[in-house]
C-alpha cells in the first residue's frame, strides 16, 4: 500500500504508544493557529515529501517510493527529564526501526532545531520510510471461460471440437 494517510496514522499511534506522558497528533491543517498546551510536550507528525526510483519491471509500472516524514518535537523546557531534548531523544529511539504497514522500517536522516516561542521549544526530526507504488491495474476485457472438459492425454479429444492444427 502506498496511502499516505495510514502511513502518518501508524506513525502517531506507535509514538504515542512510546510516549505516553506527551502529546503525539498529525501535523495541524493550520499550523499558524496550533496551540501547544500540553503541560509536558508534543509531537506533531507531518508528511514532507516522496521520492520514486526508476521504474521496475516491464509491463506494469511499480516503483520504490521514499517518503519523508517530519516530527516536530515541542517541550515546554528545554532541560530535563520532560524537557524537549529528552523528548527528542524517546522520539528518536521509538521511531528508528519502527515499522508503518507494507513499509520498510523508518531511519533516521536528520534533526534540527526550529525556534522557541515564550520558553516553548521546537525541534524537527526528519525520518524516512519506503514502500511500493504500483499501478492501478484494469482487468482485461478477455472471453470468459465458461465449461472445462478434462481428459487424459492418451484419450481422443471430443468430436464436436475441432483441435488447432500448427
Amino acid at each position: 500500500m502506498s496511502a499516505t494517510r495510514p502511513i502518518i496514522d501508524a506513525v502517531q499511534a506507535h509514538l504515542q504508544a512510546a510516549l505516553p506522558r506527551v502529546q503525539v497528533e498529525v501535523f495541524p491543517e493550520r499550523p499558524d493557529e496550533y496551540q501547544f498546551i500540553h503541560p509536558t510536550g508534543a509531537v506533531l507528525v507531518g508528511y514532507q515529501s516522496g521520492k520514486f526510483t526508476p521504474i521496475e519491471g516491464l509491463g506494469t509500472v511499480a516503483q520504490q517510493r521514499d517518503l519523508t516524514l517530519h516530527l516536530t518535537v515541542i517541550g515546554a523546557h528545554l532541560h530535563g527529564d520532560d524537557g524537549a531534548l529528552a523528548i527528542l531523544d524517546e522520539v528518536r529511539l521509538a521511531i528508528m526501526g519502527f515499522k508503518p504497514p507494507d513499509c520498510l522500517p523508518c531511519h533516521l536522516l536528520q534533526e534540527r532545531f526550529l525556534s522557541e516561542d515564550a520558553g516553548a521549544w521546537q525541534y524537527e526530526l526528519t525520518v524516512q520510510t519506503s514502500t511500493q507504488q504500483v499501478q492501478v491495474c484494469r482487468p482485461e476485457n478477455l472471453p470468459t471461460l465458461t465449461q472445462v472438459r478434462p481428459r487424459h492425454i492418451a484419450d481422443p479429444p471430443a468430436p464436436d471440437l475441432n483441435p488447432k492444427t500448427p
